[in-house]
């Protein structure tokens, strides 16, 4: 199967989701994330599919957001909070697919690119990968409601260090961190998230759909009840005079004068 921006490869019970827009080192714009619902939804429907490992085509995992798109604010503050809903909706998907969900994680992994792989069941990296959440200074909140997911991985601690800074991490300091699960020399990544993999398809299957939707239950309970403003916080931090002003000097390489408007 194939969409626009990504396409399902193998067959089986392990399958291969792979976010294919290269020539943009895998950036999520708005036709991404519906690619991402519909490839979730057909996920899910598939007979026997048991793990699916999700990679990045080309030199990197995903860099983010696309800027092409993204840089310009919606005249209406609706219009401004429709990508997080969608990116949420995409994300929640993901995390609740019925297969177990193992990113492989080569390159760069920003921003949103970050909180794909986050809402993924097991994460491997590879050595050289580095993650980076830059959407503050781009003059925003890290929204899609990933920041939980974030923060069930990493706890409030290192959540904030990542999230306020926007500074590049490493994978072996992410592994300390508890982001990755494993990193592994960059030619081995794949044979990692392969055995990982069938190590899933060799457990029973009911069992293994069980333990994860509860375990999801459990963790993210509380999600919903405390980000259901998230979309209006994020419209909010987008349309601010500050926000303008952290575009304007990231694209522009200067250091901006905060208005604290």
């Amino acid at each position: 199967m194939e969409w626009e921006t990504m396409k399902l490869e193998g067959e089986g019970p392990v399958r291969h989701l792979v976010l294919n827009r290269p020539q943009v080192r895998n950036a999520i714009n708005q036709q991404f994330l519906l690619d991402l619902i519909d490839a979730c939804e057909a996920i899910d429907a598939l007979d026997g599919c048991r793990a699916v490992i999700l990679r990045g085509a080309g030199a990197a995992f995903c860099s983010g957001a696309d800027l092409k798109e993204h840089g310009e604010v919606p005249r209406t503050v609706s219009a401004t909070m429709l990508r997080p809903r969608v990116a949420a909706r995409a994300l929640e998907l993901l995390a609740n697919l019925a297969p177990i969900t193992i990113a492989a994680v080569h390159g760069y992994a920003i921003g949103g690119g970050c909180s794909v792989a986050s809402s993924c069941d097991f994460r491997i990296g590879a050595e050289s990968a580095q993650v980076s959440i830059r959407e503050i200074r781009l003059g925003f909140i890290l929204s899609w409601r990933s920041l939980p997911a974030l923060v069930h991985l990493v706890g409030p601690q290192h959540a904030k260090q990542m999230v306020l800074f926007g500074e590049m991490h490493g994978a072996k300091e992410l592994l300390d961190w508890g982001f990755f699960d494993r990193v592994v020399p960059d030619g081995e990544l794949l044979g990692a998230a392969q055995a990982l993999a069938e190590r899933v398809v060799a457990s029973p299957p009911i069992p293994v759909q069980l333990t994860k939707a509860s375990i999801n239950a459990l963790v993210r309970a509380l999600d919903p009840a405390v980000f259901h403003g998230d979309p209006a916080a994020y419209a909010l931090s987008r349309r601010t005079e500050d926000a303008r002003t952290a575009r304007d000097a990231f694209f522009a390489g200067t250091t901006p004068e905060w208005k604290n408007e």
